[in-house]
């Protein structure tokens, strides 16, 4: 955990309180908090700019953007500029008497807020879309880049592709068995190889791909792209949901490496 997970989320409920206070005491009609209610457009915009640096923090934490993060900073700091000038200032006035001071903000106006929170929703939305789409694009394009480096005869392919397609009509169950089918075939790559492992009981996956590969029996690329359809099949192990068009880029990915190490297996078995 990082500072703005605490101070960006910290400065949001601070002023969700204080605005709330101000719009209480607006409904209510109370002259005498005359204060507080020229306060409380004031607190609600201040609000409306804290939700917006924790809604673009949140983003750049997920998302890894370093430009999120830097609008959540502006954002952020622009809402204590606005909170922290306009209150010293009307305070002051009051405190002192000086009437030039006793800024007279606008009433709360549950129109204008809903504009605005409709607006932040938006735009909130057109942001929230277009980075996943980004993201989907860049996963397919990886995808397909692995697919290029994983060379197998069409005809390896074919036959492993009928025998996955047998076993299952179902998309998302033929990840589970691929995954099962590579996982199977690496201990068995592991034991014809005679790759050393320093204990008996079963190793992750990540250990095994790691040994096949510093004893060069894998290259790396193949190595990172079995790890990489191992974690995208176990998404599918775990209940989660998987495009159509993404199932069927990885599992052709998954069935080269499958054809891949099937054939290494061979190998090793003749010698």
């Amino acid at each position: 955990m990082k500072p703005r997970d605490v101070v960006t989320p910290s400065a949001t409920i601070l002023g969700l309180i204080v605005t709330a206070l101000g719009i209480l005491v607006a409904l209510a009609g109370e002259s005498r908090q005359i204060i507080v209610r020229n306060f409380a457009f004031l607190f609600i915009v201040v609000v409306i700019l804290f939700i917006l640096a924790v809604i673009f923090t949140a983003l750049s934490s997920l998302l890894r953007k370093a430009r999120l993060w830097s609008a959540a900073l502006v954002v952020y700091v622009a809402g204590w500029i606005v909170l922290g000038s306009v209150l010293i200032i009307v305070l002051v006035g009051y405190a002192y008497g000086l009437e030039v001071l006793q800024v007279q903000l606008p009433e709360f106006d549950f129109r204008l807020i809903l504009s605005s929170l409709a607006a932040i929703a938006g735009i909130s939305s057109a942001i929230l879309t277009r980075l996943f789409y980004e993201k989907m694009s860049a996963y397919r394009k990886k995808v397909h880049a692995l697919s290029d480096r994983v060379v197998t005869s069409k005809k390896d392919f074919d036959e492993a592709t009928a025998k996955l397609s047998s076993e299952s009509f179902d998309l998302t169950n033929s990840l589970v068995i691929l995954r099962s089918d590579i996982e199977r075939e690496l201990r068995k790559l592991i034991r014809l190889s005679k790759t050393e492992m320093t204990r008996h009981y079963p190793y992750p996956i990540r250990r095994l791909v790691t040994a096949l590969k510093q004893r060069e029996i894998i290259s790396p690329d193949l190595a990172y792209s079995i790890l990489f359809v191992y974690n995208s099949c176990s998404r599918a192990v775990h209940g989660e949901e998987i495009s159509k068009k993404d199932a069927l880029l990885v599992r052709e990915l998954g069935i080269k490496i499958l054809v891949s190490l099937r054939n290494l297996a061979a190998k090793y078995e003749r010698q």
